[in-house]
């Protein structure tokens, strides 16, 4: 058990930060905070500075708090999807994956694998064939499969009616983002489409934050 609930998080957490395009967040990061002059001269430090304190992060929680590291590099993941989101407006299905696989794991450690695989399924099939619809129905794509695969592993952390709540919220936080963009960009600046995978994440985790919410 204190395997699957320690040693395999981190695991998750290596190959996610290996094999995913962290320093394009660390880009992403620098143009924002210093501005596009620096990004070739500082990206690949802020690179190395998220993954080495992700990687003590996760460690430390495995020593001082064994059972909630799954929980530490759940928290890293969804960090780093929802700025390169934010950035980008892409989720890198190398760490949608990896949500996906922590959510497995809770699953087998508690005990409640298929109930957590039924919660992770239902809602994300849903969103899958509103998703097919709303292309069909506008000729172009209204959501991209990474948002998809982001709810199904969100989707195993939380019941059926919780994981839709979430959806909704997300949708009405985007919309509130779409609209102070709309109101505050001027008429020279292109608007881009909603990161919602971002308010995925930030929903999510105001709701781990505060459970009382839901």
């Amino acid at each position: 058990m204190s395997t699957l609930t320690d040693l395999l998080p981190i695991v998750v957490l290596i190959l996610a930060l290996w094999f995913g395009p962290l320093p394009i967040v660390a880009r992403g990061f620098v143009r924002g905070v210093a501005g596009p002059r620096y990004v070739h001269r500082w990206f690949g430090s802020v690179a190395i500075g998220l993954a080495f304190g992700a990687g003590i992060a996760a460690l430390g929680s495995a020593v001082l708090a064994p059972g909630h590291t799954y929980y530490v590099v759940l928290l890293t993941l969804l960090f780093l999807l929802g700025s390169i989101d934010w950035q980008w407006r892409w989720l890198p299905i190398e760490w949608t994956i990896g949500v996906v696989v922590l959510a497995l794991i809770h699953g087998i450690a508690s005990g409640q694998a298929a109930l957590v695989l039924m919660q992770m399924l239902i809602p994300c099939m849903a969103l899958l064939v509103f998703r097919q619809v709303m292309t069909w129905a506008l000729g172009k794509e209204a959501l991209g499969l990474g948002d998809v695969w982001l709810l199904l592993g969100l989707g195993g952390f939380l019941s059926i009616f919780d994981t839709f709540l979430v959806v909704g919220l997300a949708a009405l936080l985007g919309l509130i983002e779409t609209g102070m963009r709309g109101a505050f960009s001027t008429g020279e600046r292109k608007l881009t489409g909603v990161s919602y995978g971002t308010h995925l994440c930030i929903v999510f985790q105001i709701f781990q934050i505060f459970p009382s919410f839901l």
